[in-house]
């Protein structure tokens, strides 16, 4: 496996940043179910809009899931509503962070001009077509730290709250400093942040663990229906409407479990079902070295990274999971370790 790139992106950097300071009113908003990226990304760029003096407000196409409100500590994520839709208006700067994918940021989608020139997208993730007010670096790891640049190059000092949420993002989307994303530069950032004084420990057992006994019961279910495709490299599990009711669970409280399958070291492919309502199925993927599950996604309407990607699917889930692995074993028999 290959070592992150290191690629000079001052000038793209400085880019965000001036038109940050050449607009007033702003929007912040990331995906549908956010997670600690999109979340410590929305609260960065909102302390250094403050900086800045800007008017903004943080609105979400959904509420932010119940394991992740610790992050939010200031409770200023909001979330869109009759109300919010009813005041709307197209005259402020719409950001979305850690997505490039407009239809994930639901009804916020109605703030943002028809021709998108009040649109500016600020993405890590991988094989995004570049189109206008897009500003996408798919070799950094995270959104968080291509915010922590822009906090940097202004020269305002960070604060605790702000360095605790961009050090959390860091820590999930480089699948706690170990996927391949991860440059010597997340470490130094990481490591700057860490002069706050904060206790990791503490932020990745509130990140990981501390969960009810229902969610160990549930895993104890979701372990029990894995399946191990031995001769295509493969684990695959299927989460169902029936598991997830047992608990008084609609969404996954375990959504990042698929992860924990790729520790054989045979095994270089996991896949995760869960079944939602109206035929819904959201696939999670988690691959080692080259094996490219984000060309997967894709093909289902979702994205991601190379190595971590998803998508949510219409239809029934045997017929999903059929589809999704022979996919799978397709791109298991051409790619060589």
């Amino acid at each position: 496996m290959s070592a992150a790139k290191s690629i000079d992106r001052s000038k793209e950097f400085q880019k965000i940043f001036d038109l940050l300071k050449s607009k007033n009113d702003f929007i912040l908003t990331t995906h549908k179910g956010c997670d600690p990226d999109g979340i410590g990304s929305e609260l960065a760029l909102s302390f250094l809009l403050s900086q800045l003096k800007k008017n903004h407000t943080i609105l979400n196409p959904d509420k932010i899931p119940e394991k992740y409100e610790f992050i939010d500590v200031n409770m200023r994520v909001t979330h869109i509503s009759e109300t919010s839709l009813q005041t709307f208006d197209q005259n402020k700067t719409v950001i979305i962070v850690d997505n490039s994918d407009i239809p994930r940021i639901g009804e916020v989608v109605k703030f943002i001009k028809p021709d998108k020139s009040n649109l500016i997208i600020i993405d890590h993730h991988d094989n995004i077509e570049p189109f206008e007010g897009l500003f996408f670096f798919p070799e950094i790891g995270s959104t968080c730290e291509i915010i922590y640049e822009l906090i940097e190059l202004s020269g305002f000092p960070i604060d605790y709250n702000t360095a605790v949420a961009i050090y959390l993002g860091i820590v999930m989307d480089t699948g706690q400093f170990k996927y391949s994303k991860t440059r010597p530069r997340t470490h130094q950032i990481a490591s700057k942040l860490l002069e706050l004084n904060f206790v990791p420990e503490d932020l990745v057992r509130k990140l990981y663990e501390d969960f009810p006994t229902n969610v160990l019961l549930l895993k104890r279910d979701i372990y029990s229906n894995v399946e191990i495709h031995e001769k295509e490299k493969l684990v695959s599990l299927e989460i169902t409407k029936e598991m997830l009711g047992k608990y008084n669970y609609i969404a996954n409280p375990l959504d990042g479990i698929v992860s924990e399958f790729l520790g054989p070291k045979s095994i270089k492919v996991s896949v995760s079902f869960t079944e939602f309502d109206n035929e819904q199925v959201k696939i999670s993927l988690r691959s080692k070295g080259n094996y490219d599950i984000c060309a997967i996604a894709k093909k289902f309407g979702g994205g991601g990274h190379k190595n971590a990607s998803g998508a949510m699917i219409k239809g029934k889930l045997k017929t999903v999971k059929a589809e999704v692995l022979s996919e799978l074993y397709s791109l298991v028999r051409i790619q060589k370790d």
